[in-house]
Order: C-alpha cells, then sequence, then structure tokens
C-alpha cells in the first residue's frame, strides 16, 4: 500500500549521478510517484525525488544536481524539509577503492564498500611544511547512532557477510537481466604501483610534453581521457591482476571512507592516507551528507583512486552498489506507518472484478488528474452504453483504496432520483451524521464534504439523465446544485451523454473508445469456460467484430455460449439471423456481479436505454437515429437524411447523436461520405 505522505517516508536513498539513480530504481519493487507527481515537496526544496518500495522499505530516491560535499550537504538539508519522517540514509553509488587496505583482503574493481566512520580529509589547514588535517572532537564528523553500530557489526561476522553477498549476488543478477550494461565489463582488472602514471610515454603521435613530467598535476587532458591500452602503459608495472574469468563474485568490506570535495587521482596520496587513516575507499558526497542525517555509504568501486582510471567499470560498479543497498535494507527494521484506513469511509457497491483487462491507459489518465498538484476537482468518463465505464471505474476505486490509505471512497448510483437518495442516506449514516431527514440528507451532505478536512472521491455511476442532473423535480433542487466543493475531495462522474458530462466537469472529460482487438480476445478469454474455442483466430476476430467490440456485448455472448455448450460459429451464425430474431438473442438476460440489480443486463436493453434518452430530448435525433438504422449505418450522406428546420437544428441534433457515441465522425456536408 502505497504511503499517503511524504511524512511516512523513514529511508532516504542519495545518488550523485544519474547512473547510479537509474541502477537503484532499476531494483524498487514499485514505483509510486516518479518527479512530485503525488507527493508534493515544500516550498523551497529544490530536489528531484522519485518514491517506491524496496522490499519491506518505502523510500525515496533523491538525485543531486552535481558531485561533492557541498552539493549532498544541501540536498540533505533539503530532504528533511520534505520528508521530515527520513531516519536513515543511504549514498549509494560509485567511488575509488584503497587498494591492499591494512586489516582487509585485496579490494577488486566491482567489490562494495560499506562506511562505518566518514573522514574529510581535505578539512584542515596548509603549513610550509604541508597540509595538517583537523582532528579535533568538535572539528570531526561523529560515529554513526547506535543501531546502525550494532548492524554493521553484526554484519562483519563471517556468516552475516557472507548471507548478504549472497543475497546481493542475486539482485545483481537480476539488474542484469534488465540491461547488458549492468554487466561485468569485460576487461581485465589491473592495479598499477602507486608511483606510475597513466600519462603519454611517447610524443611521437601527440607532440604532449606530459610524457616528460613525472608529476600528477601535469598530465594533459587527453592523456586522461585515454585508457591504459590506448596509452600501451606497461603491465610490467602492474601490482595485482584479476583477469575476466576469475571475476565472478563481489565481496563486502564495511569501514572508513575518505571524502573530500577532489576527486583523488593520485595513487602516492592515496596510499598515504590510507597508511594514515585507514580507510578503505575514496568518495565525494558521503561528509555532506553524514553531517545532517544518520548515514551509511555503499558504493562499488569503480577505479583505484589514482589516475589510471577508466569510466569503463562505472556501471557495472553502480550495479553492485545498489544490489548491495537493497540487500542491506533487508537487515534494515522498517519504520511502522501509521494506519490512516481506520478513519477512512468506503461505499463501494460491487467486488473488485478479477477478469478487469486493458483501458490502463485510460485509468492511468484519470489517476494522473485525480493526483496532480492542484489539478481539476470534477471528471468524467464518458462512452458508449456498454462500452465499460462503470468496470473502469470500479477498478479505478479499488486502486485508489490500495493506494490512499486515508483516502474516503462514496459509490453512488444514479440510476433513479430515489437511488440518489438511498445512497446519501447511506453517506450519512457513515460519516456520523444524525437524525438526518431524507429532505434534508442531500444538503446536509453537502455541507459535510465541503467543510471536512478528510481526504474524499464521491463517484457517481450513470449519470446518463440530463432533467436528473440539470433541472430537478418538484420541491427538489437538480443534483448539480448539491454537488460538495472542496480542495479535500474530487467527483468522478460515469455518462453515456457527453453533453451532458461537459456541463458537470467542464473540459475535464475521458472518453472510453471500443477495445483494440488484443483487449477483447483477453476478455472472452477470461470470460469462456472452454478456452479452446479461441483457437481459431478468424472465427474469433470476425465475431469480436461482428460484437463491435463492445465489452457488455463480448461479456453476453461469452455467457450464453458457456450457457448453450456452442461454438463461437455457432453463436455468430445466431447473430446472422433476421433482425427479430438478433434482437431476442441480444436481450438474453445473464449473470454479472458488476452491474445494478435493478438495471437489465441485455445489449438491447442498454441501447434502448439510450435511444429513448436521445428521444425524450431531441425528436430530430430520435428520428436521424431511426432511420440511420434502416440502412448501411456506415457512409451516409449528409444529403439523405430527413430534412429539418434549419441547420442549427441538424448540427445540434448530430452533436447530440455523437455525445451518445452513436455517430462518431465529423460531418462532411461536402463531400460524397457524410459521417
Amino acid at each position: 500500500m502505497r504511503p499517503s505522505s511524504c511524512h511516512d517516508f523513514a529511508i532516504a536513498i542519495l545518488c550523485a549521478l544519474p547512473l547510479e539513480a537509474e541502477a537503484v530504481e532499476a531494483l524498487f519493487d514499485e514505483t509510486y510517484d516518479r518527479l512530485g507527481k503525488y507527493y508534493r515537496k515544500q516550498q523551497g526544496d529544490a530536489n528531484a525525488y522519485i518514491n517506491g518500495r524496496i522490499g519491506k522499505h518505502d523510500v525515496v530516491l533523491c538525485y543531486m544536481p552535481g558531485m561533492g560535499k557541498g552539493s549532498a550537504a544541501g540536498v540533505a538539508s533539503s530532504l528533511l524539509v520534505s520528508y521530515p519522517g527520513v531516519r536513515l540514509a543511504l549514498v549509494v553509488g560509485i567511488c575509488g577503492g584503497a587498494p591492499r587496505p591494512p586489516e582487509y583482503q585485496e579490494i577488486f574493481l566491482g567489490d562494495v564498500i560499506i562506511s562505518d566512520s566518514v573522514i574529510e580529509y581535505d578539512f584542515g589547514r596548509q603549513y610550509p611544511g604541508g597540509f595538517q588535517r583537523k582532528t579535533g572532537v568538535k572539528d570531526t564528523l561523529g560515529r554513526p547512532g547506535r543501531e546502525i553500530r550494532a548492524l554493521l557489526n553484526g554484519l562483519r561476522a563471517e556468516n552475516a557477510r557472507r548471507e548478504l553477498q549472497d543475497q546481493a549476488q542475486q539482485y545483481l543478477y537480476s539488474l542484469q537481466q534488465s540491461g547488458m550494461k549492468w554487466c561485468h565489463p569485460g576487461v581485465d582488472d589491473i592495479l598499477f604501483k602507486a608511483c606510475y602514471l597513466h600519462k603519454h610515454y611517447s610524443d611521437a603521435s601527440t607532440g604532449c610534453s606530459c610524457f616528460e613530467s613525472l608529476s600528477p598535476d601535469h598530465i594533459c587532458e587527453e592523456a586522461l581521457g585515454k585508457d591504459c591500452n590506448e596509452l600501451d602503459c606497461d603491465q610490467g608495472q602492474q601490482v595485482q591482476r584479476r583477469e575476466i574469468a576469475e571475476a565472478v563474485w563481489t565481496s563486502i568490506y564495511i569501514g572508513p571512507i575518505a571524502s573530500a570535495d577532489t576527486v583523488m587521482k593520485s595513487g602516492q596520496h592515496r596510499d598515504e592516507i590510507v597508511k594514515r587513516e585507514k580507510v578503505i575507499g575514496f568518495d565525494m558526497e558521503g561528509a555532506g551528507v553524514w553531517d545532517n542525517v544518520p548515514c551509511i555509504i555503499i558504493k562499488g568501486v569503480c577505479d583505484y583512486a589514482d589516475s589510471h582510471k577508466s569510466k569503463v567499470w562505472q556501471a557495472y560498479a553502480a550495479a553492485t552498489g545498489a544490489s548491495v543497498a537493497k540487500g542491506f535494507l533487508e537487515y534494515w527494521m522498517p519504520a511502522k506507518r501509521k494506519d490512516t484506513s481506520r478513519n477512512r469511509h468506503v461505499m463501494i457497491p460491487f467486488l473488485r472484478n478479477p477478469h478487469f483487462v486493458g483501458r490502463q491507459e485510460q485509468i492511468q489518465k484519470i489517476e494522473d488528474l485525480i493526483t496532480m498538484p492542484d489539478g481539476p476537482r470534477k471528471l468524467a468518463i464518458t462512452g458508449l452504453g456498454g462500452v465499460g465505464k462503470t468496470q473502469i471505474t470500479l477498478e479505478l476505486a479499488y486502486r485508489i483504496q490500495d493506494r490512499e490509505p486515508e483516502c474516503s471512497i462514496f459509490w453512488i448510483p444514479c440510476t433513479s432520483y430515489e437511488a440518489v437518495e438511498q445512497a446519501y442516506m447511506n453517506i450519512a449514516q457513515m460519516v456520523g451524521l444524525q437524525d438526518v431527514e431524507p429532505a434534508e440528507v442531500k444538503e446536509q451532505v453537502q455541507s459535510y464534504f465541503s467543510q471536512t478536512d478528510e481526504k474524499w472521491i464521491l463517484i457517481f455511476d450513470n449519470a446518463d439523465k440530463i432533467d436528473m442532473w440539470l433541472k430537478g423535480k418538484p420541491a427538489a433542487p437538480p443534483l448539480k446544485d448539491i454537488i460538495p466543493r472542496s480542495e479535500n475531495g474530487h467527483i468522478l462522474f460515469t455518462s453515456r451523454n457527453r453533453q451532458l458530462a461537459l456541463k458537470l466537469a467542464a473540459a475535464n472529460v475521458v472518453s472510453v473508445p471500443d477495445i483494440d482487438p488484443k483487449t477483447g480476445k483477453e476478455i472472452f478469454k477470461k470470460l469462456l469456460m472452454q478456452k479452446d474455442l479461441l483457437h481459431d483466430n478468424h472465427v474469433t476476430n470476425a465475431l469480436l467484430e461482428q460484437l463491435s467490440f463492445l465489452p457488455l456485448a463480448i461479456s453476453q455472448a461469452a455467457a450464453y455460449i458457456n450457457q448453450n455448450d456452442i461454438s463461437l460459429a455457432r453463436y455468430m451464425s445466431l447473430l446472422g439471423e433476421q433482425e427479430a430474431s438478433i434482437i431476442e438473442l441480444l436481450s438474453e438476460e445473464f449473470e454479472d456481479d458488476g452491474r445494478y440489480a435493478e438495471i437489465q443486463n441485455p445489449v438491447a436493453t442498454t441501447w434502448l436505454v439510450s435511444f429513448m434518452q436521445i428521444h425524450r430530448v431531441d425528436q430530430i435525433a430520435s428520428d436521424y437515429l431511426s432511420f440511420m438504422a434502416c440502412i448501411n449505418p456506415r457512409d451516409i450522406p449528409e444529403s439523405i437524411l430527413p430534412a429539418t428546420t434549419s441547420a442549427k437544428r441538424k448540427v445540434e441534433a448530430l452533436g447530440l447523436l455523437k455525445a451518445y457515441s452513436f455517430k462518431q465522425q465529423d460531418i462532411r456536408p461536402l463531400g460524397p461520405k457524410g459521417y
């Protein structure tokens, strides 16, 4: 279940490079939000976030604007403004490894280091005799908290560390299945002597003079941009080498990490710090985060912190670092989230449809509008009767229930004025409005939702009857006048009348088109008892086309085929009978747990309801529809339509048919084909 607010996130992951963040996000078990579409930041927070779940933890992944301690400190400080519940930050990515640390085995490229302390080795004073780091109690970064220290000590045990390495290896394999760039780069892993520089050793081709210098400060940019093979670095100067075939395992090391604003590119300087500070790696962000929030640095080794750096190892090291970070979180106790669902109310008349497929584009669009900061408060879903508006809304309601633990959901069937009044009475009882009279209930509920601080959604399903919404009835206002207004709530209508939907929700209308053949076949497969009936693709596609890919028609056809144990071809032949037989077939009742008991299910009845509503509103529109039913319904020239009193009345009548999805294309009054 998605957290209800930024306050519910206890784990933050910070990455300085997009490559590092990409590796972390690829290991998310679920993504909740991207770049603040749902979880809004506090004013003044310039960070960019991705929210998701790793194992049992809700995590916020934070992109840094750049490398360095200063950037990291600013990001960590802003993070706590928008996410005050964060109690552990993981700085995950790539770093330079310190080879041959005093108390550990050899560190290789792709191995992962975990910090138990951070040494800010560039913080001090420059004296004539050299640089002296500040080591006073007030000048150094403090040790991690008790919970972090206890866990790290536990992971130092051989069995625990081996278990973590095994689990991280599984996550690495999974990550590598998603993209080849996370795999081992396929080159040998070589460590050169600290004094051996990565530079030009000949001026034959470049004319560069860095080959004459023995100082790492004088290496030219061209040499730094080439790998060791291009510069023909002397293999005789290597200290250790691991060939490709040996690199089958990622080792994990725990110890101090050196952090500074400058990139370590000198093997000799590196060895001096390693000898003095006993560090196992070098990074550029840890110190900035460490001083702002409880922090652990977990980074894959992509180079040996010397001049022989190569970007070829970065993606692989980012993958190993992210994999160990995910494994590490399995040992960290998840924060207990407040159970806000106890305060909410849910009134949904149907169970979730286990056969629901497709329509992801429409559902996602509505979800985006609902979760959009300062987005529309009223929305509508429109489409032909039987196209699946109620089922889309039902699936959406259950998704909101899963993801919004503090949001109340109320479903109001608009099949009649009496059904709406009864739903309002039920809502009044649920929210605690006592002794409300039926004549006053709609106004009381409207007032409640307009004033409450709780989050809510009201769903008005089958809002089709114009008179109910715009005119009302004697002694009762039109329904549009009793709709609540609040920044904490949303109103969602479903209607087969697009014109009415526009009056209720303005321009915030999502139209539901016909389903595509693939989705139609998936619906059919879920509903049919004999799945092998769909083996003949030609017959299946022909039947679906004859059913106009209408979900209600497909459901009714599947129910009839199941009940009478006939083939698809036999059902299709029944559809080819005389008109009276077809109407009889399409009027067959069938069980459907996702529709109202007082509404008949058959397709013929559904379309007849739409026709009668059109007939009550516009006689000319119903005459047009009756006329079109008697001829080929495609490519009808406008000129053969029954005459009207004016061109304006013709446009309005055709517009109403289009609003009910009985006319789908625009009019071409001067062409041979009308619509």
